[in-house]
């Protein structure tokens, strides 16, 4: 801040010091006489943004009387030195919720986000959704409508914040008719973000939602050439991987009943397998399906297919 005297007696500088407040702080001004007139300059720190009222009192002296005067000015710091060693803003490594519910039914899934200093989730969309601050999980039942229904997920911590929209599409239960029906669903989900030679998973979940038992299930996810299929299942039982695509027979689902296909795969370094424009990071999608046979109660058979899809960004290393 500086302060100088806009008039003085001719050949004669006003002498002393001078005190400036703003916001709580302060500075002294100690005048330097040039001829008639005299001036200084002094810093008040740690001004937030804003507009202040700067005051400036002189005490007088022999040839001068005490005097004082305001003025207003605008603080803007500008972007702070940013996060301290290890900080970071949020980064989901969980985002692929189901895209179908249905009415009447439960709708979940768990977001996942990593970050530095903790992270906390929030959620905008439909009054009965809702999302578990601490741990992301997202936990509604569907009210008894078709069309579909959106939702945002923010995780959030001091460093910055993260979003994700989607859109879910409602589908109407299975009506009881004079037949049992076979009416198998997928969903799938994959880690959204992997480097090129990191791991990662994608799992397959498949439901019966007929009121017949789908009978010998065929679950399969199919990978992209840039992520390579290392092994599926638990310990390998029932399941198996051909041309980089992991299958299992989940055998009989009941009415109501969910089970799951899981594949860990290595998303590739090979530059050639993107092509020279892709240097940086970029998306694959994986397919899931599953396929079963459902007994009608007059002893044929229904088939019954469902196709799921899921996507990984990955971000080569070697650029």
């Amino acid at each position: 801040m500086t302060v100088s005297n806009a008039s003085a007696t001719p050949g004669t500088a006003p002498t002393g010091s001078v005190t400036v407040t703003a916001d709580g702080g302060s500075c002294t001004v100690t005048l330097a006489p040039h001829g008639g007139s005299a001036s200084g300059s002094c810093t008040i720190g740690f001004v937030p943004d804003g507009t202040w009222t700067v005051t400036a009192s002189y005490g007088g002296d022999a040839n001068y009387a005490a005097s004082s005067g305001t003025t207003s000015v605008t603080v803007n710091n500008g972007p702070g030195p940013g996060p301290g060693p290890g900080q970071h803003a949020p980064v989901f490594t969980a985002d692929s919720p189901p895209g179908y519910a249905t009415s009447g039914q439960s709708y979940g899934y768990t977001f996942q986000a990593v970050g530095s200093p903790p992270i906390r989730y929030s959620l905008s969309g439909p009054f009965w959704l809702h999302i578990n601050p601490f741990d992301g999980t997202v936990s509604g039942t569907v009210p008894n409508f078709g069309g579909s229904f959106s939702y945002t997920v923010t995780a959030t911590n001091n460093i910055g914040s993260t979003s994700r929209s989607f859109t879910v599409f409602v589908r109407q239960p299975f009506r009881q008719h004079h037949y049992n029906h076979s009416n198998v669903s997928t969903s799938l989900s994959c880690t959204s973000k992997v480097y090129s030679g990191q791991r990662g998973t994608c799992t397959l979940w498949v439901t019966e939602h007929g009121n017949g038992s789908a009978s010998d299930v065929t679950a399969q996810i199919a990978l992209p050439k840039q992520l390579q299929a290392d092994y599926c299942g638990f310990l390998n039982f029932g399941c198996s991987i051909f041309n980089n695509t992991a299958s299992e027979n989940l055998g009989t689902l009941y009415p109501g009943q969910t089970k799951s296909l899981t594949v860990t795969f290595t998303a590739r370094s090979a530059s050639w397998l993107w092509g020279y424009n892709h240097r940086f990071a970029f998306t694959v999608k994986v397919v899931g399906s599953a396929s079963s046979n459902g007994l009608f109660s007059n002893g044929f058979f229904g088939h019954s297919e469902s196709y799921s899809t899921a996507y990984v960004t990955i971000i080569p290393r070697f650029f």
